[in-house]
């Protein structure tokens, strides 16, 4: 094995396509599926050593004992491999029957800052700083660039940070439209809302969000419009209708639109 001589920095970049990078140069996750997905759990498994065991119930379940312990370290192999096209760096240490990534190198990775962006949001909205709240959301929407892990949507190991990871998103993304709208940034609020919407399709408080942009940029046929997208989506997922919240924002619309003629 070849040892670290200088500090190395890796990043990782879960959101979306997985992507891997030493000291800026790219390192190749596309050519072996299994080991790209034994990098990316010892990357997002890194606080402690992870036991082999561990990783051949996670990924060869069904294997035998000695096909899984083969197929590990095929997939470790690879791994090496992959690293060493762009450096000479030891990125993963062994020690007895655990896996690791090395004590030296450096990492960043999407996921993390984005948790930080998003608790740093928090605490300036709590705070009342609307302006350093929005920077920090506005970054952490950046980062969020797809699913954890988008390419591999039946992992099992990934589905709960995924599903997490996505609410969280959602959350921050649905604060910043808020934000926008009380600054009277009406236009990055729907976009932004038809970003959240296309993740969370029957989120009835975007919808409704979006209304109030569109009415308020005098596209009044638009947040109408926008309301029978939701009830069609709200219908054909859950076969309910709107709360009475959305349906009187609806109904002052629509006499906005509809004003009722006076009689002679």
């Amino acid at each position: 094995m070849i040892r670290l001589t200088a500090p190395v920095a890796l990043t990782a970049q879960f959101f979306g396509t997985f992507r891997v990078s030493v000291d800026g140069i790219r390192v190749d996750t596309g050519s072996s599926r299994p080991a790209r997905n034994v990098l990316a759990y010892l990357l997002a498994h890194r606080r402690a050593p992870v036991p082999r065991d561990v990783l051949m119930d996670v990924f060869w379940p069904a294997a035998g004992p000695d096909a899984a312990r083969n197929s590990l370290h095929v997939a470790l192999s690879r791994i090496r491999q992959a690293v060493r096209a762009a450096s000479p760096a030891a990125v993963i240490e062994r020690r007895f029957d655990t896996y690791r990534i090395a004590g030296p190198v450096t990492v960043w990775t999407d996921v993390e800052q984005f948790e930080q962006e998003c608790a740093a949001g928090g605490r300036a909205d709590r705070a009342g700083d609307a302006a350093t709240a929005i920077r920090s959301y506005e970054t952490a929407c950046q980062l969020y660039q797809g699913d954890f892990l988008a390419e591999e949507p039946y992992a099992a190991w990934a589905a709960a940070p995924r599903d997490a990871l996505r609410l969280q998103a959602v959350d921050v993304q649905s604060r910043l439209v808020e934000l926008y709208i009380d600054g009277g940034g009406y236009g990055p609020a729907a976009l932004l809302g038809r970003r959240i919407l296309a993740i969370d399709p029957c989120n009835e408080a975007v919808h409704r969000r979006l209304m109030v942009c569109y009415a308020a940029a005098g596209m009044r046929h638009l947040a109408l419009a926008q309301y029978d997208r939701l009830t069609a989506a709200l219908w054909e997922a859950f076969r309910v209708r709107p709360s009475a919240e959305t349906v009187d924002v609806y109904e002052r619309l629509r006499r906005q639109c509809h004003p009722q003629r006076r009689s002679a």
